[in-house]
């Protein structure tokens, strides 16, 4: 089958025919992947930068964002048939530690992602376990459901703390960026602002109705960023760019009492004042990784349905999926939003 991977620990990816799956195991579902959405983490391992050479060991198929329908199932699997169509969490955990066991799978010290640590979507077909499979409402359409992780992980990290309110700061505003846009207006934030020096995405970032749109490396964003918040600064902000010189910028004009909410991932380590921009502001910093399981994804279904204009303004380009070069060079250039790869041509 048609797939597309890291064959090698270098900058870029590959495609070849790799070997079908074998089939599903005891509780696990394989699924005829339709569309998948080209992520952050994807792009990281595309640069094969620090965090993505420790990480991910080559040959891996990659991706981890997809929709398709259920091929066939495994022993055990009951809930779940075939022709079903299927997006997926992308973070198989363990199931039986004390995280799991409390409603925080999403912090399981066991978890392996899909595309990063086994074997991922960017292909024509995919086996994962059943439990992580999740059954797409009929009213959203393949390239809505095709995106459900991010969208999650934007909800995830936008609704830590209350929004409703609040002067919200999103510095990024690359796709998870731009769906914490359409989340902090959907949950009643008073203004929405975000940093962005790409001009295509700054527009993007506009259309979806941000209050102020502004480029990190202006001389004047502090000020702009002050005088939008009655010179208290944000009350809260969404990091998600993972640069080191804009969380640091988000600190430094924060309110006092501010949350942080730490989403970006960086690729190297990171320096901050901490005393000034954290400790002597009593400001709250919160790591957050993946979705809540089960609880986002009813949150961002409801979402999907309620905001599909918000989807299509974000999913900007769709490419065939022997077309993925295209779209990283697009992502490494900042000239779209959502990139989406179309395995329908390409599905046995």
């Amino acid at each position: 089958m048609f797939a597309i991977l890291k064959a090698r620990p270098e900058q870029g990816l590959s495609h070849a025919d790799v070997e079908s799956p074998k089939g599903p195991g005891p509780g696990e579902v394989e699924v005829a992947v339709s569309m998948a959405g080209v992520c952050g983490t994807d792009f990281h391992i595309w640069k094969w930068d620090e965090w993505s050479s420790r990480r991910v060991k080559p040959p891996m198929v990659v991706g981890h964002e997809f929709v398709g329908r259920i091929a066939r199932v495994g022993e055990g699997v009951h809930h779940f048939s075939p022709g079903q169509r299927v997006s997926a969490e992308c973070h198989v955990t363990c199931g039986h530690c004390r995280l799991c066991r409390t409603g925080r799978a999403h912090l399981c010290r066991e978890t392996s992602i899909i595309g990063v640590d086994r074997t991922g979507a960017f292909a024509e077909r995919v086996v994962v376990p059943a439990g992580n499979a999740w059954a797409v409402d009929d009213a959203i359409p393949d390239r809505h459901a095709a995106v459900f992780d991010p969208c999650g992980n934007a909800m995830h990290a936008a609704t830590i703390v209350p929004l409703a309110g609040r002067d919200v700061l999103i510095t990024g505003a690359g796709t998870i960026g731009l769906f914490s846009i359409g989340i902090a207006r959907s949950h009643g934030a008073r203004r929405v602002m975000v940093t962005e020096p790409s001009p295509y995405r700054a527009r993007l970032a506009r259309e979806l109705g941000a209050d102020l749109v502004v480029d990190p490396r202006a001389a004047d964003t502090r000020a702009q960023i002050l005088s939008m918040t009655d010179g208290q600064g944000p009350e809260i902000v969404l990091e998600m760019s993972g640069n080191a010189g804009a969380l640091r910028s988000a600190l430094e004009v924060a309110s006092n009492g501010a949350h942080v909410v730490l989403l970006g991932l960086p690729g190297s380590d990171v320096t901050l004042d901490l005393a000034e921009t954290v400790i002597m502001k009593g400001a709250t910093l919160h790591g957050v990784t993946g979705r809540r399981m089960f609880g986002t994804w009813y949150d961002v279904s409801a979402f999907m349905l309620r905001n599909p204009e918000v989807m299509d303004r974000i999913l900007t380009h769709r490419l065939a999926a022997q077309d993925y070069a295209e779209g990283f060079d697009l992502i490494a250039a900042g000239n779209c939003g959502k990139v989406i790869l179309d395995f329908t041509g390409k599905a046995a």
